[in-house]
């Protein structure tokens, strides 16, 4: 008993060490990546930007059946056999060769499908790039199995620097949709090698078929449901393509990166060690039920008040960052923010249900989820694209009560128990937006300088929201503040 609560105590420490790298390394990449995108924004137009968009939809297709959850497969062993580690780093070369051929081949078929000539001869680009990619997946996948995320903070934050500046630079010389190719190429190119530095590890020219069969078997519904919320996320371009345009894309596009980006700086570093932490702890049902709510709680608290606090400042952001030309981004980030609770909650089942064998599992919410989003957007795309998100945001919510029905059957989370984890910020972070919301135009007419009055509506939102957690849920907040100051390296030398 002692030995295990031992080991739980490490685990603990491991995951929360190994998050706080992930907050660096995803701080770094987000404020990079944010700098970089609002430059590129200013210098592109939508057009470019939704070019790019249906072109990287069907790479990432591309993508997720190349990598055929090998990766995730080796992250979650218990004890990792090398002989299997050699099995998957070669099968996920072999994949992912096949996959950029098939992508390459088949890259004038789908310009024609989403009528946009020119994502063929970008496709053409990108395709090489997947073969090239694939010799990090096994290395990286090793680093976080090892709770090496020092390593991949530094990969990151190398990758997104040498990247975004190579974008800039392409777009200023007038490469236009050409420069986002090349930031994708050098991003490529720089996690590799840094992947192989970081974990120099070299495989053996073996390949066991059991042994590979094992994982597939486990990898292939993983993969699907990869697929489909990939899909779920990007499908919708296509249908806004096909009735609107590229342009529209873009707008669509750079609403949803600005929430992805609010998702990127909480939920993954959160998320990126929640597979081998909940992996470890597949064997205890209270201990693998507890770390769950607690990782979902911590993520609520920063991601839904960044959520809501953005959507009620979206048209203003949006207008003064990027300029005029991206229309009624705003709207659509408005609309796409009210699935802020959902949007949390889906990022973490997955890892649960993988982490207890439940592939299949998953492959059922994101059936559900897929299908939903398929019938709205068709039902919805002809009264514009503010519609089509209406419609995202209201599937959001209609199949969150299957997902928790899924999550308490198979890995014993009770949604009572998830709902409570969330319940403290989204009450905040409601009453912070509505405020912001009524109080930015009062703002803005007294201040007549934009610039000024969006960062005292910013100011003003924060102030209630960090008023608020205290009053309200101060016993919900001490263990995230105790397990912050554990971490502290001076109080930990004051103490010795």
């Amino acid at each position: 008993m002692a030995d295990t609560a031992i080991a739980h105590a490490e685990l603990k420490k491991k995951t929360a060490l190994s998050v706080l790298w992930s907050v660096i390394r995803v701080a770094w990449s987000t404020i990079a990546t944010f700098v970089i995108f609002v430059i590129l924004a200013r210098i592109l137009g939508p057009g470019d930007f939704g070019t790019f968009a249906l072109a990287s939809l069907f790479v990432e297709i591309g993508r997720v059946l190349a990598y055929a959850g090998l990766g995730d497969a080796v992250t979650r062993q218990l004890d990792l056999d090398e002989e299997l580690a050699d099995t998957t780093f070669w099968a996920t070369i072999a994949f992912s060769g096949i996959v950029a051929s098939l992508v390459f081949f088949f890259a004038p078929y789908y310009g024609d499908l989403v009528r946009d000539p020119s994502v063929s001869g970008i496709l053409r680009w990108l395709a090489p790039l997947l073969p090239i990619s694939s010799l990090a997946v096994i290395h990286n996948a090793r680093l976080a199995r090892e709770f090496g995320h020092k390593s991949l903070a530094g990969q990151a934050i190398a990758a997104s620097l040498l990247s975004g500046i190579t974008a800039v630079v392409c777009a200023f010389l007038g490469w236009g949709v050409w420069a986002l190719v090349a930031q994708t190429a050098v991003n490529a190119a720089v996690t590799v090698l840094l992947g192989w530095y970081y974990y120099p590890w070299m495989p053996k020219f073996r390949f066991n078929v059991t042994m590979f069969r094992s994982v597939f078997l486990f990898s292939i519904s993983l993969v699907v449901t990869q697929l489909m919320w990939m899909l779920l996320a990007r499908v919708q371009d296509i249908f806004i393509s096909r009735w609107f345009g590229p342009v529209e894309v873009g707008r669509y596009r750079i609403a949803w990166r600005l929430i992805e980006l609010i998702g990127q700086a909480v939920l993954a570093p959160i998320g990126s060690v929640s597979l081998v932490t909940l992996s470890r702890l597949q064997n205890d049902a209270t201990a693998f039920r507890n770390a769950y709510n607690k990782i979902v709680g911590a993520a609520a608290l920063g991601t839904i008040p960044l959520l809501l606090g953005f959507g009620a400042l979206s048209n203003d952001m949006i207008a003064l960052l990027f300029g005029n030309k991206w229309g009624n981004a705003g709207d659509i980030a408005t609309v796409l923010v009210l699935m802020a609770v959902p949007f949390v909650m889906n990022f973490f089942a997955s890892s649960a249900l993988s982490a207890v064998n439940r592939a299949e599992s998953i492959l059922s919410v994101a059936a559900l989820q897929l299908v939903t989003t398929l019938i709205l957007t068709w039902l919805l795309v002809p009264y514009g694209v503010v519609a089509v998100a209406a419609g995202y945001t209201l599937r959001a919510w209609l199949t969150m009560p299957y997902q928790q029905y899924v999550l308490a059957r198979y890995a014993h989370i009770d949604a009572k128990s998830t709902l409570k984890a969330v319940a403290l910020p989204f009450c905040g972070a409601a009453l912070m937006a509505v405020c912001v919301w009524f109080a930015n135009p009062v703002i803005l007419a007294r201040v007549h300088n934009r610039w000024l009055a969006l960062g005292l509506s910013i100011g003003l939102g924060g102030a209630i929201y960090l008023a608020f957690l205290p009053i309200f849920g101060r016993s919900v907040i001490r263990p995230y503040i105790a397990l912050a100051m554990s971490l502290n390296p001076f109080r930990k030398q004051a103490e010795a």
